[in-house]
């Protein structure tokens, strides 16, 4: 996956209209950032999130922040102190633990799972890890044709994500409940405007590039 690129996904539940997503991969002072933003419809309540990580150049966390805004709002930060050799979180749970090792979060799973040559990957996760199984390759019907997709499944829990040849996620599938909770790729923009610009008029056109995968 190269950066600055913005991915849109179409999100379902059961088969029915959840919402939309956007996942913004691009470069920071610090290394790289992924900036995740949703607004789902199902399951219920209606939900507006914000995950965010600063990673260094080799993908390893720095900070992590979750925001949502729903029936009950909440903002928990990570910060992964590798120099001081502690991690703090703010938030629920809040608590103090030693960087014993090299952590992932959410977001930086994904980029890791991109990137990865192995059939079976451990990643450590703050209270936890993830054990990630390739299953091999199977075609997707995207919108713009048949692409070839490399699935891993995720455990704990019942999740898969596939991802096309160049490293971009194509579809999150995972278990909710009674029901299946997707996100299918729907649109890639890439070298996206900045995502902190000023609101003014222009009837300039923007000579950045915004297509459609193909």
């Amino acid at each position: 996956m190269k950066a600055p690129v913005l991915l849109k996904y179409k999100l379902s539940y059961a088969g029915r209209d959840a919402g939309q997503e956007q996942l913004r991969y691009e470069r920071s002072q610090r290394g790289q950032r992924l900036t995740l933003t949703a607004e789902v419809a199902l399951p219920l309540p209606r939900t507006k999130q914000r995950w965010v990580s600063e990673m260094d150049e080799r993908g390893i966390p720095l900070k992590f922040s979750e925001r949502v805004e729903g029936r009950q709002n909440r903002v928990y930060e990570i910060e992964f102190l590798r120099e001081d050799g502690v991690i703090v979180t703010r938030g629920q749970p809040e608590f103090l633990l030693p960087y014993t090792t090299d952590y992932h979060d959410p977001l930086s799973l994904i980029l890791a799972l991109s990137q990865a040559r192995e059939e079976v990957v451990t990643l450590p996760l703050v209270g936890g890890r993830v054990h990630a199984e390739r299953l091999g390759e199977q075609p997707l019907e995207m919108p713009w044709g048949t692409v070839p997709a490399t699935a891993w499944r995720l455990r704990p829990g019942v999740s898969l994500i596939y991802f096309d040849p160049e490293g971009y996620p194509l579809k999150f599938s995972q278990q909710v409940g009674g029901h299946v909770f997707e996100a299918d790729l729907q649109e890639v923009v890439e070298s996206p405007q900045p995502e902190e610009q000023p609101k003014k008029k222009s009837r300039r056109r923007s000579g950045r590039r915004r297509r459609r995968r193909r």
